[in-house]
């Protein structure tokens, strides 16, 4: 897995072993045609689950909240004003922490992106891509310290909003 753990790897093993906290396994250990092997535990209900994330590289823990009642975000970053957390995760990867969280909100993507984007940028963080489609809007940067990525799509009464950050 390189020599070193990346937020984008960290949420790339955890995407893998959701399949593995939904079948309710506790220790599954990965390892590649070099023999280099990942190591993966998770104590929880699936519904709420922390997951031990082990290599010869170094280790990531990743809090997983279905319910979404935990949210914390890295960066000083909030959860939108009035939204509903539908789901959250953070993990600490060799003492960087990082984090996504989904939510539901009433206000259309656009007030969502223009609040999110005064947000960043009053924390010094500069936006460096747009994207705008029929289906989704996103934008993500780099600040001191970090990176986000902020995705809001439209929902039955309003956007579906996901937002990860991490530091590093």
């Amino acid at each position: 897995m390189g020599k070193h753990w990346t937020m984008r790897k960290v949420l790339m093993v955890v995407t893998a072993t959701l399949a593995l906290a939904a079948c309710g396994g506790e220790k599954t250990v990965y390892s590649d045609a070099e023999g280099n092997e990942v190591k993966v535990v998770r104590e929880g209900d699936g519904e709420t689950s922390e997951i031990e994330i082990t290599s010869a590289d170094g280790s990531a823990t990743v809090n997983i909240d279905g319910a979404g009642g935990n949210a914390k975000l890295p960066l000083g970053l909030s959860v939108y004003p009035g939204a509903k957390v539908v789901s959250s995760m953070t993990s600490n990867s060799n003492g960087k922490t990082g984090g996504m969280v989904v939510m539901e909100s009433s206000a259309n993507r656009d007030t969502v992106i223009a609040w999110y984007r005064k947000a960043l940028e009053g924390k010094g963080f500069r936006i460096e891509s747009e994207i705008t489609t029929q289906e989704l809007k996103a934008i993500s940067g780099t600040g001191d310290g970090g990176s986000f990525s902020l995705q809001v799509a439209p929902a039955e009464t309003g956007s579906s909003i996901t937002l990860i950050a991490g530091e590093g």
